[in-house]
């Protein structure tokens, strides 16, 4: 079992005013994945891992996610060749990229995949911080508000599919680049991060609204399209539970965490 330490990451960086605020008002985010799991998203697993970032066990609403400690939100697709995109939740500026790593990795022995290969956030100046995991090909995006500074993290992308270079401005829904299975993955999906600037860290937050989110309000810009009862209505003959069960299995290829889904 993995300690909330090791899971409580502080993303510790020089924070630059490198474009203006969008507006006074709280930044929202829009649905980053350009498919639905269960419609159309192409294969058999389907699934969402919702974030822990508190390290309580519990999700947004009171129930399992992705496993302890999780920080992000795993949207899986199981399908790198169908090209589903990852898109800009917000408008922003392209901050960090990281972009010829293994779309599929082959053998967790080799360093693309390794988990102890932290992802690196490099500065001009050398240094920089580490994500806390081994993301693979990414894209780090930062959207500033005269209120507020967010980064969002868009992980496990396709080798060479990367559409945005670092100071690059996007606008919410812009291709950023193909979802796959890059870094400590063995199952295509995309880790979708939130976090939130604090004084020079950005800290990580859970987007979902619910009682049991302890670190923000729900960061959604409106209703996420991702529901239960389409993915059962899609996959009538499929088991639910079981479907959970293989994608917890094979979602990451390093040793298995505490998982509690």
């Amino acid at each position: 079992m993995f300690s909330i330490k090791q899971f409580s990451i502080l993303i510790v960086i020089s924070l630059i005013n490198t474009f203006q605020a969008a507006s006074a008002e709280e930044i929202s985010f829009s649905w980053p994945v350009s498919c639905i799991p269960g419609i159309d998203c192409a294969g058999t697993h389907f699934r969402i891992g919702y974030p822990d970032v508190g390290g309580t066990g519990l999700s947004f609403a009171c129930s399992k996610p992705g496993y302890i400690g999780h920080q992000g939100t795993d949207i899986v697709v199981s399908s790198v060749d169908q090209g589903i995109h990852a898109l800009a939740a917000a408008d922003g500026l392209v901050r960090w990229t990281e972009f010829d790593k293994f779309d599929r990795c082959p053998d967790e022995t080799v360093r693309d995949c390794d988990e102890q290969n932290k992802s690196e956030l490099r500065s001009g100046s050398g240094g920089g911080a580490t994500l806390g995991f081994n993301a693979g090909n990414f894209v780090a995006v930062e959207h500033v508000t005269e209120n507020s500074r967010y980064m969002t993290l868009y992980a496990h992308l396709r080798r060479d599919s990367l559409t945005v270079a670092p100071g690059d401005k996007v606008v919410r829904g812009q291709y950023l680049g193909d979802v796959a299975s890059s870094g400590n993955s063995q199952i295509p999906h995309l880790h979708f991060g939130v976090y939130k600037a604090e004084s020079n860290m950005y800290r990580p937050v859970d987007p979902w609204k619910g009682s049991c989110n302890t670190s923000s309000d729900g960061l959604w810009a409106s209703a996420v399209p991702y529901r239960l009862d389409n993915l059962q209505a899609a996959n009538p003959e499929t088991s639910i539970a079981k479907d959970s069960e293989i994608y917890l299995q094979t979602i990451q290829r390093s040793t298995a965490k505490k998982i509690i889904y």
